[in-house]
């Protein structure tokens, strides 16, 4: 199943990346800066049973917590399938319980995680503190267009972008060079920014509906804005391909491999507000989650 592959200045390119630890980390700090007064106390106790979480305040144990999952000692192993959803660019949202096989997919295991913790029981796999932890790190992921989307490429890692060197693959693109540019674009401000620009806005967000309404809200935005923008652009490919990303050469369709994505022409201004909205939106939603969860 797929790994996210990218080769970055100042990362080891053995790890696998989602979002970036940045972008992890900016979901849980504006989540902690949504919770009820009884969510912060449960997830407070919670992070300080754990030695790997501590920090000075509830925002910098959150923000621990949430990149936990993209740094397993020893590596994802049997957890990696759990970040991501391959619904099939050319079939729709209608097929998310095909695109699961025995529940092992992010909106399975969220939902699964939000029952265990909502009945402090958890599956004998992980101990509370961890389920936690990958709960915090889903909703940053599922808000990342291409964790809900493959075109028989891997979720976009078998497709070749260049101007965003040294980041050479559409999936990277999105996870790392587009947080990165929006971080220096608003700068140390970032998150104080957000609220004020999405305040009016944070209410319909919020009230996100289901896990399988926020995968579908991901694909359509992987259709309409990562796809859909790309120049030159990319074929559909009109059937389903399993590809894992360091299998690209051999897996994924040459119609595919050939494109040269020019990124700076696709993914501009427009494309940082995309990502700057979608971190905010998991940020309140996680939120959601939590206040639900621990609300009595």
């Amino acid at each position: 199943m797929r790994k996210i592959l990218v080769t970055v200045l100042l990362l080891n390119p053995s790890q696998a990346w989602c979002w970036g630890d940045e972008g992890h980390q900016t979901v849980a700090r504006i989540a902690a800066a949504h919770l009820t007064e009884r969510a912060r106390q449960a997830v407070t106790n919670l992070l300080k049973q754990d030695a790997a979480f501590g920090a000075d305040s509830l925002a910098e144990a959150m923000a621990r917590a949430a990149i936990w999952p993209d740094h397993i000692p020893g590596g994802k192993g049997a957890t990696a399938p759990w970040h991501y959803i391959d619904i099939g660019l050319f079939e729709g949202p209608s097929h998310i319980a095909e695109r699961c096989p025995q529940g092992n997919c992010i909106v399975e295991k969220m939902k699964q995680y939000l029952v265990n913790l909502k009945r402090h029981r958890a599956d004998g796999t992980w101990p509370e503190s961890k389920e936690l932890a990958f709960l915090m790190h889903f909703a940053g992921d599922i808000h990342q267009p291409l964790h809900c989307v493959s075109d028989a490429d891997a979720g976009g890692n078998c497709v070749n972008v260049v101007g965003f060197e040294p980041i050479a693959n559409l999936h990277a693109v999105w996870d790392i060079a587009l947080v990165r540019n929006l971080m220096a674009h608003d700068g140390p401000g970032m998150t104080a920014g957000m609220e004020s620009r999405f305040r009016a806005k944070m209410r319909r967000w919020r009230d996100y509906g289901s896990i399988e309404n926020i995968a579908a809200e991901s694909f359509g935005l992987a259709r309409s804005q990562v796809y859909g923008k790309a120049r030159p652009r990319l074929p559909v490919i009109p059937k389903f391909i399993e590809v894992q990303p360091r299998n690209c050469a051999t897996e994924a369709p040459q119609s595919l491999r050939s494109v040269k994505v020019d990124g700076p022409r696709s993914y501009g201004a427009n494309s940082v507000d995309v990502v700057r909205k979608q971190l905010y939106k998991g940020g309140v939603r996680l939120a959601a989650m939590l206040n639900a969860i621990y609300a009595d």
